[in-house]
């Protein structure tokens, strides 16, 4: 792609973290390390709601170094709610977005950068020789697998959460009032030109991880159900099938040619595909809720060192920092 870029102006670097005490200050001392070879340059902690002393660490950077920025969460509300805050508060054109146990190596960076100045708006890490457990693995390639194949899903396969970003375009997915913030599958919805790239990938050296088969399995539902409807239309004719087959056993069952065994066993496979039915209507219905029903903020935050919005201010204007105007995106 021919390049039509200039250099970024400026780079924000998103630390999300939960409970990361063993990994804040490596991650830290790395990332900054690397970001000082950029003329602008800052680091964004987000605390999600950390209960054992990583906001403690975070602040004692911020005491210290200038270019560290922090906000921290009222509770746990999750990656998703994190990373959307760091895009809506990163104050530099261009994102760069990390995890706190450099699993992927911050050296890397840089080769996000030369790619994203090509002309991208968003480069994403595909992690080579990935150093991670095999359901992990398995995990994503499977849901990434199914959606791209089977319900029509545009996502970059293989693409992790290491990523550069133009930070107006992520300000776009982050305000695109989906009921799930799956950048992955949202940034293409939206248009942005997008590439991925082979990253190195190392094993996690402090700390433990935070995903775990539930935690995969709820993300995968989240992205099916959030991007398309291709599950109702097969629960429809599988449902349409089912009434088929009932209705043929019925009328062998009137006819005496079917036991009262098969009968029995046609009813229950019956109610089966039901409650599954129900069960997928239900997580449309949810996903309905989440936007238009039940309004609950994707985030609070209780406390910053850099202006937020008082509607995203646990204690509204109380709050240190909190700004009234709402905040606009970067050039």
């Amino acid at each position: 792609m021919k390049d039509v870029r200039m250099p970024p102006p400026g780079i924000t670097a998103i630390i999300p973290c939960y409970n990361e005490i063993a990994c804040v200050e490596r991650a830290y001392q790395e990332i900054q390390a690397e970001l000082s070879k950029y003329d602008d340059a800052e680091l964004l902690f987000v605390d999600d709601g950390s209960t054992d002393g990583t906001l403690e660490a975070i602040k004692g950077f911020a005491a210290v170094d200038p270019r560290v920025k922090y906000i921290s969460f009222a509770r746990n509300f999750g990656l998703e709610a994190a990373f959307s805050a760091g895009f809506k508060y990163a104050s530099k054109a261009w994102t760069v977005q990390f995890d706190a146990d450099l699993q992927s190596p911050p050296r890397e960076m840089h080769r996000l950068v030369a790619k994203a100045m090509e002309g991208y708006d968003v480069v994403f890490a595909v992690r080579e020789n990935r150093q991670d457990a095999w359901y992990r693995k398995l995990g994503t390639w499977a849901h990434q697998t199914i959606a791209q194949r089977w319900l029509g899903i545009e996502l970059p396969q293989g693409a992790s959460v290491f990523r550069i970003v133009r930070t107006s375009v992520a300000r776009k997915v982050v305000d695109s009032k989906l009921s799930t913030p799956y950048f992955i599958a949202t940034a293409p919805l939206l248009g942005a030109r997008y590439t991925t790239l082979p990253t190195a990938h190392q094993p996690r050296v402090d700390g433990t991880g935070k995903w775990n088969l539930r935690k995969l399995f709820t993300h995968a539902v989240e992205l099916f159900v959030g991007f398309s409807f291709r599950p109702l239309t097969w629960l429809v004719g599988l449902a349409g099938v089912a009434w088929a087959g009932g209705i043929a056993i019925a009328a062998l069952a009137l006819a005496g040619r079917v036991t009262p065994l098969a009968v029995d066993l046609a009813a229950l496979l019956t109610a089966l595909v039901t409650l599954v039915l129900l069960a997928v209507v239900a997580r449309y219905l949810v996903r309905v809720m989440r936007v238009q029903a039940i309004g609950m903020p994707r985030y609070q935050i209780r406390e910053a060192n850099i202006p937020i919005r008082a509607d995203e201010a646990l204690y509204g204007h109380e709050t240190p920092y909190v700004v009234a105007e709402v905040w606009e995106n970067v050039s």
